[in-house]
């Protein structure tokens, strides 16, 4: 298996979005870089339609084996590089620091076909938390249950 973890390695990495993607023939000024800017923000508001993490990047959720195929080696090599070059894209994630490497590669592959908004200007972080342990992503790793504020 680790022969195909390196193939997907190298994809991964591939996956990086290029240099010039923002590229354009001349240099935005300040006031132009700032009506961008703001034209990102209604969009984001907007929840104009947006296509997965797959568009950009080029990966398949389907070319990703399922966790319980992985070592728990393997899944932290997916895990660190895909994070990585979510990151490219000004893409972050948020994981609780005991959230275990099976339940990060799931989370990470959801996020493959999960809309999203590639910004320019700005990032967009994904922390899989909906401010309330009920109904959370995150399940019994959800920071909420330690909230001074929680009480069920």
């Amino acid at each position: 298996m680790q022969a195909y973890v390196n193939i997907l390695l190298e994809d991964i990495a591939a996956g990086h979005r290029p240099a010039d993607y923002y590229k354009k023939s001349r240099k935005n000024s300040p006031e132009e870089n700032l009506e961008e800017s703001l034209q990102e923000s209604e969009q984001f508001v907007s929840q104009e339609g947006r296509a997965g993490v797959e568009r950009y990047c080029g990966l398949k959720r389907e070319s990703f084996p399922p966790g319980d195929q992985l070592s728990e080696g393997q899944l932290t090599q997916i895990n660190e590089a895909f994070v990585t070059m979510m990151k490219s894209w000004n893409l972050e994630v948020a994981f609780p620091d005991d959230l275990p490497q099976p339940r990060r590669y799931e989370l990470l592959m959801d996020i493959l076909v999960r809309p999203v908004m590639i910004f320019k200007h700005g990032f967009y972080c994904f922390d899989f938390c909906t401010g309330s342990p009920e109904g959370c992503e995150l399940g019994e790793y959800c920071s909420c249950l330690k909230s001074e504020y929680y009480h069920p």
